[in-house]
């Protein structure tokens, strides 16, 4: 067991710890569901590595991050209300605590920050300051926003590799408004032409596999975060999305063809992992089943 993983005896008035587990873009990833008992119920937060600890979710009253279990003010003791869901940012071997006062369950992500991962992720614009000061309970909605899409109820085995790895690199992105030093300026700029040639060709020729968003980044010759904006500067869509659409454009020429193969095989030549999965995708993108449009386009 390392240091992330918090052993029984450490739970305090804890019913129980649901972790879903994750690996994106070199970051693990768990989606954490807690259900206390009545009364005062805690839990260490430190690890070895730097924490992302995103709530989204609090039921029946607020939890939140401190120091010292002897120390912190909830909203509701020093009067104030603030919005349901948090996010603290915890260094590496600094001991702090989950707390919470008759809360009945919490939802959170968190992100373990392999900082040899994030400085991938980031490039030219990675500075450590962020990772080495807690920074705890404060609001930042792009981040929560993301977080949630990790904690819907949507099946995780329809998610493609590109969609995963994009969401954490837009949460790692988000830790450079922590750095009290001035900000740097972003990359603005889109893909040049001959870019965005190579990596939408790149795509189409590889829509059958895994596609993981650093193999995208390295061709562009930019750090996943940095790709991840340029892309969007030059499509309007995110990387995940276009290739969602290319795959679906794939299919579509699939099925108009009266000589293709099967549903199943064709769910399979487009990268996705099963034909259920395929006809979800496809009826969200074009309002009808595959076999529904096959049937229209070849009738």
């Amino acid at each position: 067991m390392d240091r992330c993983d918090v052993p029984p005896s450490d739970l305090n008035n804890i019913i129980t710890t649901q972790i879903l587990s994750h690996v994106w873009s070199g970051i693990r990833v768990h989606d954490i569901r807690i259900t206390a008992l009545p009364g005062r119920s805690w839990h260490p937060l430190n690890c070895d590595q730097p924490v992302l600890s995103i709530v989204v979710s609090e039921l029946r009253g607020q939890c939140e991050a401190r120091l010292s279990l002897s120390d912190g003010k909830t909203s509701r003791q020093s009067g104030r209300q603030r919005p349901i869901g948090h996010v603290s940012l915890i260094p590496a071997g600094v001991p702090v605590w989950g707390y919470s006062d008759d809360i009945e369950q919490v939802e959170e992500v968190r992100l373990f920050l392999d900082v040899d991962r994030v400085k991938e992720i980031m490039g030219e614009e990675f500075t450590p300051a962020p990772l080495q000061e807690p920074h705890l309970v404060f609001n930042d909605e792009s981040l929560q926003a993301l977080a949630r899409l990790v904690v819907t109820n949507e099946d995780k085995a329809d998610w493609s590799s590109l969609f995963g790895d994009s969401l954490v690199a837009a949460m790692v992105a988000r830790l450079s408004n922590l750095d009290p030093r001035p900000a740097r300026n972003h990359r603005q700029l889109g893909l040049s032409a001959h870019q965005l040639a190579m990596i939408t060709e790149f795509i189409r020729d590889n829509l059958a596999r895994p596609i993981r968003l650093s193999e995208l980044a390295s061709l562009a010759e930019l750090s996943p975060s940095q790709f991840g904006r340029a892309f969007k500067t030059s499509t309007g869509t995110t990387p995940h999305l276009w290739h969602l659409d290319a795959r679906i454009e794939s299919a579509k020429r699939l099925l108009a063809d009266r000589r293709s193969n099967s549903l199943a095989e064709i769910a399979l030549d487009t990268g996705f992992s099963e034909q259920s999965h395929f006809t979800r995708a496809f009826r969200a993108a074009t309002g009808v089943s595959p076999g529904v449009w096959r049937r229209d386009v070849t009738t």
